[in-house]
Formats: C-alpha cells, sequence, structure tokens
C-alpha cells in the first residue's frame, strides 16, 4: 500500500485509476476499503485516490498532543491532496464527509467539487432550535456511553452502542466474533472523532462561503442528526443540490453502492463537463425500485 511521509507521519492511500482527482474519505472505524466499489465505478475516467485517516489501517495517528481538532485532521489529508499537485473532486461519508468540509472551507482552491453523505458535523445543532438541541443530546448521548465503556475497560459495550445506533439495533450482536474485535479495538479513535466534530465552534453560515459544486446525500432510515446536519449544510452551501435516499441507511455507501456511486459519478460529470447548475435543487431516488 503507497504511502506518503509528512514529518514523519505515514499516510497511507490506494491509488487506482487515471483522469481528473477523486479522493474519497472513510467514515469513522472504517479505512479508505469502504470505497472498493466507488473505485471500481470511476476509475475508467478517473484517478481515485483512497486514504486511511488519521489512525486508522495504514495511517499513523495524528502525531500531535492530545486529541486532533478537525482542522488537524483536515490538515493530514491535505498534505495528500497537495501531494498530487492540483485540485481534486472531494468526496466524504460521515466523518470523512466532516473532514472534507473543513478541507473545503480551509482551502477552497483546491477543490474542483465537494460530495458530503450525512457530514458528522453536529456542533451545528447546538445553535439550532429546540429540536436541533434535542438531536445534539441524542448523539452526545451515544459519544458519552463510547467513552463510558472505553474508560471502564469494556470498549466493546460502547461501540455495541455506537454501531446499532448507526446501523440499526441488533448490528453489533449479528456481526462476527472478529469484526466485534476490531470494531472494539478502533474505540478510542471513535472517541477521538467524537471530540473533534464535538469541538467545532464555527457557525453555519461560514459554509456561504464555499464556492466549489457541491453534492449532499442523506438517508431517511439513517438517524435523525444525521439526517438534519445534512439538510442544514445543503440549504445554507450556495447551490448546493440535496439527493434524498428515501430506503437507505447511514451506510449506503456500503449497503446501496448501486445507487451512491452513479450519484457520485454524476455529479462530478456535471462539474468537469461544466453542467453544475448554481441553483439549489432536491432529489428524491426511490432507491429499492432503481436496483
Amino acid at each position: 500500500m503507497p504511502a506518503i511521509d509528512v514529518n514523519g507521519t505515514r499516510i497511507a492511500y490506494k491509488k487506482s485509476g487515471s483522469g481528473p482527482i477523486v479522493v474519497a474519505l472513510h467514515s469513522t472505524a472504517s479505512t479508505g476499503a469502504q470505497w472498493k466499489s466507488l473505485t471500481a465505478h470511476l476509475e475508467q475516467k478517473y484517478t481515485v485516490i483512497t486514504p486511511d485517516l488519521a489512525g486508522y489501517g495504514g495511517s499513523n495517528p495524528w502525531p500531535g498532543t492530545g486529541t486532533a481538532s478537525l482542522g488537524d485532521e483536515a490538515n493530514f489529508v491535505f498534505s495528500l491532496i497537495r501531494h498530487f499537485g492540483e485540485p481534486v473532486h472531494l468526496v466524504g461519508h460521515s466523518f470523512g464527509a466532516a473532514v472534507a468540509l473543513k478541507i473545503a472551507m480551509m482551502r477552497p482552491g483546491w477543490l474542483r467539487s465537494l460530495t458530503i453523505i450525512e457530514p458528522a458535523l453536529f456542533h451545528i445543532l447546538r445553535d439550532g432550535n429546540a429540536g436541533d438541541q434535542r438531536l445534539f443530546g441524542e448523539i452526545s448521548a451515544v459519544a458519552g456511553i463510547v467513552n463510558a465503556a472505553a474508560a471502564e475497560g469494556e470498549p466493546a459495550g460502547g461501540m455495541a452502542r455506537f454501531i446499532d445506533f448507526w446501523n440499526g439495533p441488533g448490528s453489533w450482536s449479528n456481526s462476527s466474533a472478529g469484526m466485534r474485535a476490531a470494531l472494539a479495538g478502533q474505540s478510542t479513535q471513535v472517541i477521538n472523532n467524537f471530540a473533534a466534530g464535538f469541538a467545532e465552534c464555527w457557525q453555519l453560515k461560514m459554509v456561504r462561503a464555499i464556492g466549489c459544486p457541491v453534492l449532499a446525500i442523506m438517508a431517511l432510515e439513517s438517524p435523525s442528526c444525521a439526517q438534519r446536519v445534512t439538510e442544514m449544510l445543503a440549504e445554507t452551501i450556495p447551490g448546493a443540490r440535496l439527493v434524498i435516499l428515501p430506503n437507505a441507511g447511514h451506510m449506503a455507501p456500503l449497503t446501496d453502492p448501486h445507487i451512491i456511486d452513479p450519484l457520485i459519478s454524476g455529479h462530478l460529470a456535471s462539474v468537469d463537463l461544466g453542467w453544475a447548475k448554481p441553483a439549489q435543487t432536491t432529489t428524491a431516488i426511490p432507491l429499492r425500485e432503481a436496483a
């Protein structure tokens, strides 16, 4: 697996295909391998780069003291983008989408387009209405359970709650013993990712400065906090297109790539061909019927 070294820190990634560069960032408790299907879908027309985020897969943990901020995570990935020397199409899912949006805010000149799938940017719910604040309380409670279980030396208990929250009740118990052990081993990194997102304090209006074409995707079987964050961002980013998947959940890039992959490739093509529309639109895709 190729890697670059940035001040002694290893950033591992996979590279496939040729053409304009697409960088895809995975979710919490995953690796760049999450994007295997998307890579196969795009590699005939694009160079697809799928890095392991800090502390996952073959990449080193963030080398600084304390917990990495979302800005630190963004700079970690940006070191790889800068290594390739040209603006990229940036794709992110969940925590990876939070990192991707942070890069769009910090390094706008390096993005050709942005695709965000349910970004884990829950801090914007804190400043919302009473319903938003209730949703923030729900996701904060999940993070608290993961933290408390790890502190008690029982990380599997916290990760069980985490997995069932995002994938539905019974998801943890239905997974293999090996998968449960691997996920429990990622508890510390999950805690760090939650902390990075919760520590953000920028206001929602700041995303109005994002100038590249943006596709936002959310699924109606996802937790309400993820849906609401995606909706708020899509409403605020100028020209953003929001696509709603009625019969999918938060892990749609893995469970329903036959829908996600064409949506992303269509967005990239619209940008490369100059067809990206400045007007905001909302599209609902009937997922199962399209399979």
